[in-house]
């Protein structure tokens, strides 16, 4: 091949490299902010799906605690245990001793199968109401997927739950449980009458430590009477399927749920132990949310791993979330990784497409004439032949 053959092809060959490096590096780039792009709508929009399943399902619990009190049946009931616990007003502790020995010390059956118990065959007009009660009470929590229900007086005394814990008998405002969350939406129900108060999620001695939140509102006869408080001991497991749903989260996404204590109150997607009320989230966007703030950005989570993170707030009655969802960085760069064979293969496709209208146009403008010219590299001149 001549010299002038391979300049030629020299100018070409580069000029075609560079535009097919830029272009390459061009895909690449749009590649990357696109999948970022697609990644932060996706988690954001799983990250709304999280935070709306919440809102209904705390807006449905607040619409069935609100519809049990206006119950004329329970209503009824309540005024009867109102009464016959006045009876024993003078008497400090009687009632409460006697309620605990029949249904918790005298009761046939083990912790956590003492709901089974409607009678404890006493004689008495408490056992006679509370068999009557009790059935529904319990089929209600079952059927609904509460943990527990309670009846509570003015002054704080639980006169009746269907679980029979150590919290049965005990009052909310002089008691061992004075400062739980039962006797914090308990106070607030009872000197806000008509309203529904929640409590945050936390520890609760009485079952058996575990994660557990309340509500409850006042209870009031056709006076406007306020006769105590009903309350309702949320479970902890509606929550955790809400956040723990997997679908749509790739192998590294998770969605989970802190409180203004920086504590998570969901449980993790990837620990084998508990984290809720364990685990301290203190990050970025942790406290963005927790400010009433919405977004998503790359930040460091947790766990120290660099993610992706969508963030936004959840609140009922004086509760405040932080609702999370991310997805780790590597996920999302292993992602384009998986899409550069394809960009190179195309890259070299057009490259050699290129390379190749480059030799045509070489045969046709060039090759074709070689013939006619006389190249005389000594003398430089360049004359034509017949």
């Amino acid at each position: 091949m001549s010299n002038k053959t391979n300049r030629f092809w020299l100018l070409p060959t580069l000029g075609l490299l560079l535009v097919v490096l830029v272009l390459g590096y061009a895909i690449n780039r749009t590649i990357i902010n696109t999948t970022i792009e697609h990644n932060a709508e996706r988690f954001q929009l799983l990250n709304q799906l999280r935070r709306n399943a919440l809102v209904e399902y705390f807006e449905t619990t607040k619409a069935e605690i609100v519809f049990w009190s206006l119950n004329p049946q329970l209503l009824s009931h309540q005024q009867t245990l109102v009464n016959r616990w006045a009876i024993y007003a003078d008497q400090i502790g009687y009632a409460s001793t006697q309620l605990r020995k029949f249904y918790i010390s005298n009761n046939p059956f083990p912790l956590g199968e003492r709901h089974q118990l409607s009678d404890a065959g006493d004689g008495s007009i408490y056992s006679e109401v509370h068999a009557d009660i009790h059935p529904m009470a319990k089929m209600f929590v079952t059927e609904r997927g509460y943990y527990d229900l309670f009846l509570i007086n003015n002054t704080g005394d639980i006169f009746y739950s269907v679980q029979k814990e150590d919290d049965f008998g005990t009052n909310l405002v002089s008691g061992q449980y004075k400062d739980s969350g039962l006797a914090h939406v308990f106070k607030r129900a009872i000197n806000n009458p008509g309203t529904v108060a929640f409590s945050d999620l936390e520890h609760y001695q009485p079952s058996n430590g575990d994660p557990a939140m309340f509500m409850a509102t006042s209870l009031s006869n056709e006076k406007g009477e306020v006769l105590g408080v009903l309350a309702l001991q949320l479970p902890t497991a509606k929550i955790e399927n809400i956040m723990n749903f997997d679908g749509g989260m790739g192998e590294s996404g998770e969605t989970y749920l802190v409180g203004k204590d920086q504590l998570m109150r969901s449980q993790s997607r990837f620990s084998t132990e508990r984290t809720s009320l364990k685990v301290k989230v203190d990050t970025t966007t942790t406290r963005r949310a927790l400010a009433g703030e919405k977004g998503v950005e790359f930040t460091d989570d947790y766990r120290g791993i660099r993610v992706l993170s969508a963030f936004d707030s959840v609140t009922f009655d004086t509760v405040n979330w932080a609702v999370m969802a991310e997805i780790d960085e590597a996920e999302i760069i292993d992602n384009v990784a998986q899409a550069r064979p394809a960009i190179a293969a195309l890259i070299s496709l057009l490259y050699a497409l290129s390379l190749w209208s480059v030799w045509l146009f070489k045969d046709e403008d060039l090759g074709s004439d070689t013939g006619s010219f006389n190249f005389d590299t000594d003398s430089s001149d360049f004359s034509t032949t017949d």
